[in-house]
């Protein structure tokens, strides 16, 4: 007696998400034909998520399985449309072939002219050349539709933790945003392992977008993930994201380098009221910022000096504390303003920086709160961690002590931040009301207002070399435009011509 098994097929379980009627249509289809011509189902075999496309197919394997199992009295391998059976010829022939050898005939409901016969076997053959271009095509397009999006910089795959999809972007999850933060935070110090952050922060409750903890090898592949920092890479080949990064990229190379076992101490900007030039003099050879500090001699004594870091450096600048800050002096001399420099050109130049300053601060500002507003959730969670059991009090204490650190050093620089806005206020008002003396200033300034007024005059810093001091007039853009454009006070003529050649070693 004639029997029949039915085979329906989505390509993704998303489209079966998408369309729920989509699989029970088809089965009614089939399941209509085969009352029509009074074929008993022995079987419905239902593929959620299988591409007629792929070799690899678990459920039309276990159908094509199931009517050898069953040979003699399956007749009828019944589909909707050939594509629902295969989109690659070659697949599509192994299998009619297989099914032939079983006394197997292909039923396509909506395409009843595939039969036996040669005109029936030609259609099959037509139509599954068809159901592989469609899906060639659809490919093609996708693909380009992919490749145009990263390049404009969108998300367009499942947001990676930490991360919400929201219009074909990214935005940060108010819930697991914070943690992950921490988390690159942490690793970045170098004084924790990663798997001790990945303990403490999962006790603090970070999860999976399906709850469950993070393993060691997931948590490591997050920490490497540069999405994180606001690139999408695909390939090999990386893009920027239009979307905002959960971490800065210097923060995400510090925790690779870290990972990596790479991590050296790098120089932070002056902090003392010593070194008011570190930070904001580069040597001229490699260009890096100097570093400072006070070796001993033999004897004991101290030399206070400025000095290159950077062991790749050809020819690093090392000068005594003493020397650089005559220069620098010396160089102010020379800068402070002519009647016309003060009244017409300083002031405005130090509003045009100071606007760019501005936006500067309040955007230092807006990642600062966020960061006290992380540390202090992150506390919150460590003491609910603790109650719970879920973390040892020696652990908790011990991340409470660098939360409580950290606060205090985002407090401190969100008061530094307000006392630059203070002192840039003030020195444009002083360029406004009278002749500003500007090595007085310096020398009589805090190291604050020491740093304000030098990122005033040369906002991007500038380059010294033992030989020509500051005057490096081909890397020194902003000096050598004052120079030329007359806001230096007038030099002796044969001066002014070493100046225009290059030589500059006057000062």
């Amino acid at each position: 007696m004639p029997a029949a098994v039915i085979f329906c097929r989505v390509s993704t379980a998303k489209q079966a998400e998408r369309n729920e009627a989509n699989l029970p249509t088809q089965q009614k289809r089939c399941d209509d034909f085969c009352r029509a011509q009074k074929l008993p189902v022995l079987r419905v075999f239902l593929a959620e998520g299988e591409s007629a496309w792929e070799t690899t197919r678990p459920v039309f394997e276990e159908s094509l399985d199931f009517v050898q199992q069953h040979k003699g009295r399956v007749t009828h391998y019944v589909v909707q449309d050939v594509s629902r059976f295969s989109r690659n010829i070659q697949t599509q022939a192994v299998a009619l072939g297989r099914l032939k050898k079983l006394g197997v005939m292909l039923v396509s409901v909506d395409e009843p002219s595939i039969d036996d016969t040669p005109v029936g076997q030609l259609m099959s053959t037509i139509l599954g050349g068809v159901s592989e271009y469609q899906s060639h095509a659809l490919s093609s397009r996708v693909r380009y539709r992919f490749q145009v999006g990263r390049e404009a910089g969108r998300w367009l795959h499942m947001a990676p933790l930490g991360y919400l999809n929201h219009n074909k972007t990214l935005i940060h999850d108010p819930e697991s945003a914070p943690l992950v933060r921490q988390c690159f935070e942490l690793v970045a110090e170098g004084k924790y392992t990663s798997d001790y952050v990945r303990k403490v922060m999962t006790a603090a409750g970070l999860r999976t977008r399906k709850g469950r903890k993070l393993t060691r090898s997931t948590f490591s592949m997050m920490l490497k993930n540069p999405t994180y920092c606001g690139i999408i890479r695909h390939d090999g080949k990386e893009y920027a994201g239009a979307f905002v990064p959960l971490v800065s990229a210097e923060l995400w190379q510090q925790v690779q380098r870290t990972l990596a076992g790479k991590k050296k101490a790098v120089p932070r900007i002056a902090t003392s009221e010593q070194w008011p030039l570190r930070g904001f003099v580069k040597c001229a050879s490699c260009g890096q910022n100097l570093t400072s500090g006070s070796p001993r001699g033999r004897g004991g004594k101290q030399y206070p000096r400025y000095w290159c870091f950077n062991p790749d450096c050809t020819n690093p600048v090392s000068v005594s504390k003493q020397q650089i800050e005559a220069d620098w002096l010396e160089l102010l001399r020379l800068t402070e303003p002519t009647a016309d420099a003060l009244v017409n050109i300083l002031p405005k130049m130090a509003k045009a920086r100071w606007k760019h300053r501005q936006q500067r601060l309040t955007e230092q500002d807006r990642v600062l709160t966020t960061k006290l507003e992380d540390q202090r959730s992150l506390n919150l969670k460590l003491t609910e961690a603790q109650l719970r059991g879920g973390l040892s009090k020696a652990d908790a204490d011990q991340m409470r002590e660098h939360i409580n650190k950290s606060l205090a050093e985002i407090e401190d620089i969100r008061a530094t931040l307000a006392s630059e806005a203070t002192t840039m206020e003030k020195l444009i008002e002083d360029t406004q009301q009278q002749f500003l003396d500007l090595q007085a200033t310096w020398l009589k300034a805090g190291l604050c207002e020491k740093q304000e007024l030098q990122a005033t005059l040369f906002q991007t810093g500038l380059v010294y070399s033992e030989k020509q001091r500051f005057m490096v007039l081909n890397q020194n853009q902003e000096l050598a435009e004052m120079v030329f454009a007359g806001l230096l006070a007038v030099l002796p003529g044969d001066d002014l011509i070493e100046v225009q050649s290059g030589r500059g070693d006057w000062i």
